[in-house]
């Protein structure tokens, strides 16, 4: 105990001497710059007034009228009308419209005499599938509402009362409720994905230079002769000021009401110290043979980046094919976005949690496991080179 201590105490040293990255003050600087600022670019969640251009081959009244009630949707803007054929693509071109609504011709003849069903066409730009989410959405609820408009006089001739004539245009409807993110908003979602993650890469490039920190140094045959678990100790202190950072700008936005978090924070705390220590055990690993702190940062690619990318936050879990999904849980931030989804979205308790902490405590077992095998060969290793080193002196002493 008395190694972990100060191997502890070393790692403090170490962060306020101004000789290594000072991340006690990195830590809280980079999670409130990055709120800040994708707060101010990102005001929501959803694109609001999303840009679509219109082909109205029809050119009546009746279409006229009908963009004039799609543009007042929250989430369309309608750029401009064109009354001749034009390519689609030629529309969304350099991001200048999010898709293409298309008005066949004959649209108000064929409503007047429900002789036919008329389809309009949407043209939806996937370069990024996102942005046409909620164009899309609204535009399926929107356009068959206005179409029943028309319909209603004439069902109700047939002396039918209000229930009944909604009953025979519409026999069914489905209602959607977004449950945990209503308002959309992206301090829920966007914002507090990325302040993790920039807070990541900051730990995990901290991380990734300590073992070539202590090599250049001098340090690393002290390392050798403490034991494994007060090298792992050494990220004790990392993982607090990570949790710490974290936690205190969590409080903030939660006190001015921009981010939601429903369940228990004290039960959801353990979580961020343990990714804390993931993050650090596996920035060993991954920079175990480095002889500086800049072969380490080079690793970096290989410790955040992907749980970003398959943890939820760029792409919807489900993308993944069952093997990808399950290897995703090799990389910390994974595990973090779960605890983050289920404790603040969905406000579930300590105890529905207890599965995944303990899977959690597995996962951190098997990487301090790995951390003391290569230990124990690199210590084996350096008795080799020291007591080589014994005999060669002992051999070029003079005879007596």
């Amino acid at each position: 105990m008395q190694n972990v201590v100060k191997s502890i105490a070393d790692e403090l040293d170490v962060m306020i001497s101004g000789h290594f990255v000072p991340y006690h003050k990195a830590a809280l600087m980079i999670a409130a710059v990055v709120a800040l600022i994708f707060s101010l670019v990102l005001t929501h969640g959803a694109v609001f007034e999303g840009k679509v251009a219109v082909i109205d081959l029809d050119s009546t009244s009746y279409s006229t009228e009908l963009i004039s009630k799609i543009n007042t949707s929250p989430y369309i803007k309608i750029t401009e009308v064109l009354h001749t054929p034009v390519d689609p693509a030629v529309l969304v071109s350099h991001d200048r419209n999010l898709g293409v609504l298309y008005i066949p011709k004959g649209l108000e003849k064929s409503i007047k005499k429900g002789d036919k069903t008329m389809r309009l066409g949407y043209f939806a730009d996937t370069t990024n599938e996102a942005q046409n989410a909620k164009i899309s959405q609204s535009l399926n609820e929107y356009v068959p509402e206005l179409g029943i408009e028309f319909s209603v006089g004439r069902v109700s001739a047939l002396g039918l009362g209000h229930e009944a004539t909604e009953a025979v245009l519409s026999p069914m409807q489905l209602k959607t409720r977004n449950m945990f993110n209503p308002t959309s908003a992206a301090t829920n979602s966007t914002i507090i994905y990325f302040v993790y993650f920039f807070s990541s890469l900051t730990y995990g490039l901290t991380s990734l230079m300590i073992i070539g920190r202590l090599k250049s140094t001098g340090q690393w045959g002290v390392v050798l002769e403490r034991g494994p678990l007060a090298l792992m100790s050494r990220m004790v202190p990392y993982a607090l000021f990570y949790a710490t950072a974290l936690t205190l700008l969590s409080m903030v936005m939660v006190l001015f009401g921009q981010l939601r978090f429903d369940g228990n924070y004290f039960a959801y705390l353990p979580s961020l110290f343990m990714t804390g220590l993931a993050f650090g055990w596996l920035a060993f690993i991954l920079s175990w043979k480095t002889q500086n702190p800049g072969q380490g940062a080079s690793k970096m690619v290989y410790l955040v980046p992907p749980g970003f990318i398959m943890g939820g936050s760029t792409m919807a879990v489900g993308l993944l094919p069952v093997w990808a999904y399950h290897i995703s849980y090799a990389f910390p931030l994974v595990w973090q976005f779960r605890f983050l989804r289920d404790f603040a979205m969905r406000g579930r308790a300590l105890f529905d949690m207890l599965p995944t902490y303990g899977a959690y405590l597995i996962y951190l077992t098997i990487i301090a496991f790995f951390i003391t095998l290569l230990y124990y060969r690199a210590q084996k290793r350096h008795d080799a080179v020291v007591a080589e080193y014994q005999q060669n002196q002992g051999t070029r002493q003079p005879a007596g």
